[in-house]
């Protein structure tokens, strides 16, 4: 069925191999250059050392070229690359294109660059706190001596003569408080700074040689607007065809009610058991380690449940008011997994996955240490002192953050969480401001989600950036009252818990667990999708802004607006294509093909044998039949009867008769092309040529396949036999 289909990827609508061809053939550069425009894209590699490597340079190259672009690829340093491309594009080219480029096999994500003020930043970020924040008690290191990284790492306190180093270069006391994630310290100062002298400690920790990393250990917030104050309350579920901009679930459950298979992570305050949550909640963790905030009584446990965030008068600093608890991972949670269909509450966008509540919020917030320790694991990654996580998340939401801009500790930690596997959704902030100078927000190789009302507009508080990828329903009162918030899951008690409840919130908190419960519906019904091409799915299949709207003017909200029947119908399609590599092995002077991930890996790390480099010469082509295409056989020769070699063909005829060669072994079918027709191939695709070596008297038969007349012609230089066009692909 799903071979017939006539979707297509960029409207949202079968992604048959024409169908991708004219999404790919979209020109990037349509659209005037706008504010905003840069001709940069920042890449971390897959599997990429701290060196620069010529390979990977070249593997960056490639993934271009199967996208259709070129560029200068640079090394950075520590796994990064920067591609200049030849001219400017807008942010919303840009930010697509970087999205396709994030989503193919050797890069672990790439976004678009612009050019900034960094030191203006810095001024801007440290006035912000300055007149809001409170100063932390604590501060996070990172030493540079691989046994200091070890001794961390086995959470083994810093050594007594190192840290009495680094009180004399900070001219304050610092006492060891825990290990961290990241092979990294939280140490705790013997008194309280102001912002000047707590900025001026981490200037010079930075300075000392011994000194890897210095990061304040800012708290973050939860990102929602509290208020005082069941599916037909829920406009956030429905579509514009139905009178409001939200993301269509109702649609897209016609598709997939979500996989009790997938893992989704809720980081925040914890979450309580709710009946609408009842089956789904699985064993989280607790990694509030200040016993001051945690309102458990203890630091850590292994207890990811919300006792709630209550304050006290001036717990979170003079003059601040008592709050009641917020049950703020609660609602998230309810948002992307409430049972629906129940005949009670509200419905959640995945109604089967299981829902791992990770606690990092306590009273007045949490730090950025927590933060990072929390996202460690929910990836199933280690941390120190901690079991391991034995249900690592395929999907993490972190509707939180603080200012600062992307530190090293926070993004080493989403790479290691991506490269896992981990796709992750960011709140962008509430602030009205650049989200570029909040963080996790203005972490790379996340998707940072905007909040817009019921109108299809941002939401009056709603951060904003030429860089942020998608918006989503976050809730507008300003724009539409009290029901121009978002409704999900919460619980009755004012200070601890009580009882199952249903509330209003709204903020970008709201938003980003609509985008993790729908990349989380597209894993349940498409589970090898990587990371990658889950954020380029969600940006290719976004629902445009209102004309009129100011994100449609300014270009600051993303690609669009979340739209979950779009992502979930796309994510049964994406997959209906395959990248083929190739592999050539010098000593034997044999090329293979291969559209299987894993065997590519295998023969690309040498555990399929020796002698093999990839050749970086890849194509995409068919994973399911369509109406445009053919099946490619794949046979490879017999054991002790026929070449070691493998040979496809797209002829039925061909096919046959090789099936009946007994030196031949059938490996089924291994994609589908379309057919050369009238000596050619239709728009938007490209002819396979291929080449035999001649050598079938010394049982050494073998065949290249290559979209290149250039390489083709090549190989006939060399010798081989021009077999001609013999099937056509993307």
């Amino acid at each position: 069925m799903r071979g017939c289909s006539k979707r297509n990827l960029v409207a949202g609508a079968a992604l048959s191999l024409l169908a991708l061809a004219a999404a790919r053939a979209q020109d990037p550069n349509a659209g005037p250059v706008t504010a905003g425009a840069s001709d940069r894209i920042t890449v971390m590699a897959r599997d990429a050392g701290p060196a620069p490597s010529a390979p990977q340079i070249a593997r960056i190259g490639a993934a271009l070229r199967v996208i259709g672009a070129t560029g200068e690829v640079t090394a950075q340093g520590e796994g990064r690359y920067e591609v200049r491309l030849a001219a400017a594009l807008p942010a919303p080219q840009l930010r697509l294109l970087a999205a396709r480029l994030g989503a193919t096999a050797d890069v672990l994500w790439a976004a678009p660059s612009f050019a900034r003020d960094e030191a203006a930043q810095t001024q801007r970020i440290r006035a912000k706190r300055a007149r809001t924040d409170p100063v932390p008690r604590t501060l996070i290191v990172r030493l540079k001596g691989f046994s200091s990284q070890l001794k961390a790492a086995r959470n083994q306190a810093i050594d007594d003569a190192m840290l009495a180093g680094l009180t004399q270069a900070a001219g304050v006391g610092l006492r060891h408080f825990r290990a961290m994630s990241g092979n990294a310290y939280v140490l705790r100062l013997d008194r309280a700074l102001t912002h000047a002298g707590y900025e001026a400690v981490l200037a010079k920790l930075a300075a000392h040689p011994e000194v890897d990393v210095a990061a304040g250990n800012w708290l973050a917030t939860p990102y929602y607007i509290p208020n005082d104050t069941m599916f037909n309350k829920q406009w956030n579920l429905v579509g514009p065809q139905d009178g409001y901009y939200g993301i269509d679930a109702v649609r897209a459950w016609n598709l997939s009610i979500g996989s009790r298979n997938t893992v989704v992570a809720v980081v925040d305050t914890g979450v309580r058991p709710h009946l609408e949550l009842a089956d789904r909640l699985i064993d989280g963790y607790d990694f509030v380690s200040d016993a001051d905030f945690s309102n458990d009584g203890d630091g850590r446990d292994d207890n990811g449940y919300d006792p709630g965030d209550y304050t006290a008068a001036g717990q979170c600093g003079a003059g601040e008011p008592a709050e009641n608890s917020g049950w703020h991972g609660t609602h998230v949670a309810g948002t992307i997994g409430a049972d629906g269909d129940n005949d009670e509450g509200v419905a959640g966008i995945d109604w089967r996955a299981k829902i791992l509540p990770i606690r990092v919020l306590g009273a007045c917030g949490g730090s950025r240490s927590d933060i990072v320790d929390g996202l460690t694991w929910a990836a199933g990654l280690p941390v120190p002192g901690v079991p391991m996580n034995l249900n690592p998340a395929k999907v993490i939401n972190i509707s939180i953050g603080g200012r600062g801009a992307c530190d090293k500790l926070y993004q080493e930690a989403i790479n290691k969480a991506v490269a896992q596997g981990a796709f992750i959704a960011v709140a962008a902030g509430n602030e009205n401001d650049n989200s570029d100078d909040y963080s996790p927000a203005s972490c790379l190789g996340v998707i940072t989600v905007a909040a817009t009302g019921p109108g299809g507009d941002s939401a009056a508080y709603s951060n904003y950036s030429f860089r942020l990828e998608i918006s989503a329903p976050g809730g507008d009162s300003a724009s539409a009252g009290a029901a121009g918030r978002i409704l999900s899951t919460i619980n009755s008690g004012t200070r601890g818990p009580e009882f199952s409840d249903w509330g209003y919130k709204q903020g970008t908190s709201m938003a980003s667990p609509h985008v993790a419960g729908v990349a989380s519906l597209m894993l349940g019904i498409n589970p090898n999708l990587s990371p990658g091409e889950v954020y380029y799915i969600l940006q290719e299949t976004a629902v445009a802004f209102p004309t009129n709207s100011w994100c449609a003017g300014s270009g600051k909200c993303g690609a669009g607006i979340l739209n979950a029947r779009n992502a979930t119908a796309a994510a049964l399609d994406f997959l209906s294509y395959r990248l083929v590599y190739e592999f050539k092995n010098v000593a034997l002077n044999h090329y293979f093909r291969t559209a299987e991930g894993a065997e590519a890996r295998a023969v690309g790390t040498g555990a399929a044998g020796d002698g093999w480099f990839d050749t970086l010469d890849y194509f995409y082509a068919g994973a399911i039949p369509t109406h445009d295409t053919v099946p490619v056989c794949r046979f490879y020769g017999t054991p002790g009867r026929g070449p070691n070699s493998h040979f496809y063909t797209a002829n039925a005829a061909e096919c046959a008769i090789v099936k009946g060669d007994p030196g031949w072994t059938y490996e089924g079918i291994a994609f589908y092309a379309a057919p050369i027709i009238g000596g050619g191939c239709a728009s938007g695709l490209r002819a396979v040529y291929r080449s035999y070596n001649g050598r079938a008297q010394f049982n050494d038969t073998n065949h290249r396949f290559t979209t290149s007349l250039k390489t083709q012609q090549q190989m006939v230089a060399q010798g081989w036999i021009s077999e001609g066009a013999v099937f056509c692909v993307i």
